[in-house]
C-alpha cells in the first residue's frame, strides 16, 4: 500500500507545482511573432483549437494521484498487489480522461483580444483615414474584436482611394501593412 500512497503523493505534488508555477507551456498549438512584422501562426497540437496536451504535466499529475489513490484504497481493501495495480491504472486513465477533458473546457472558455491577420481578412469595413495615392501608401481605420486599429494600406489595384471612402481589407502581407479594395 506505501508504494500507491507514494505515488499519489507524487501526483498531488506534481499538481500543486503546476498551480502555483503555472503550465502556458502545456498548451498544444502556439503563435510566434517577430519584431519585424513576420508572423508564423503554426497549430502543431492534435486539437484543432488549442489547449492543454493529454500529455501535459497536470494531465499526468491527475493520472499519477487517481492510479495512487485507487491502487491504495484497492489495498486497504486485502486485494491482490496485481488487481490493485490493475484497477489503479484503469481508473487513472478515466479519471486522468476527465480531468483533461475539464481543462480543454476551461480553455476553451478563454478568451484573446489579440487581433491577428485572419480577424483583419475577415473584417466587413474600414475606412480611409489617410487619402491612398496611385501605387502609394495611406493609412486606414479598422475596428476588430472592439479595438480600433489604424493601419497603414495600399489600393490592390494601384488606383488611388480617397480619405472617407469605405474599403474592404483584402489582404496582410505583414506587419501593420494591409491591401485594400474600395467598395
Amino acid at each position: 500500500m506505501l508504494v500507491f500512497v507514494a505515488i499519489a503523493l507524487a501526483g498531488v505534488f506534481f499538481l500543486v507545482v503546476s498551480a502555483f508555477l503555472g503550465g502556458d507551456h502545456d498548451i498544444a498549438s502556439h503563435e510566434v511573432s517577430f519584431e519585424h512584422g513576420w508572423d508564423h501562426g503554426a497549430d502543431h497540437g492534435a486539437d484543432a483549437g488549442g489547449g492543454p496536451s493529454p500529455y501535459s504535466l497536470r494531465v499526468i499529475a491527475i493520472f499519477l494521484t487517481a492510479a495512487g489513490s485507487i491502487g491504495a484504497i484497492c489495498r486497504y481493501y486485502d486485494l491482490s498487489y496485481l488487481l490493485s495495480a490493475c484497477l489503479g491504472v484503469i481508473g487513472g486513465f478515466v479519471i486522468g480522461a476527465l480531468g483533461w477533458q475539464i481543462l480543454c473546457l476551461f480553455y476553451r472558455q478563454q478568451g484573446s483580444s489579440t487581433v491577428t491577420d485572419e480577424d483583419l481578412l475577415k473584417s466587413n469595413l474600414a475606412e480611409v483615414k489617410t487619402a491612398i495615392p496611385a501605387s502609394g501608401v495611406g493609412q486606414i481605420c479598422v475596428v476588430v474584436k472592439g479595438q480600433r486599429k489604424y493601419l497603414s494600406a495600399r489600393s490592390q489595384d494601384g488606383t488611388p482611394i480617397e480619405e472617407g471612402a469605405s474599403v474592404k481589407i483584402m489582404g496582410c502581407p505583414g506587419g501593420d501593412a494591409v491591401i485594400v479594395q474600395k467598395i
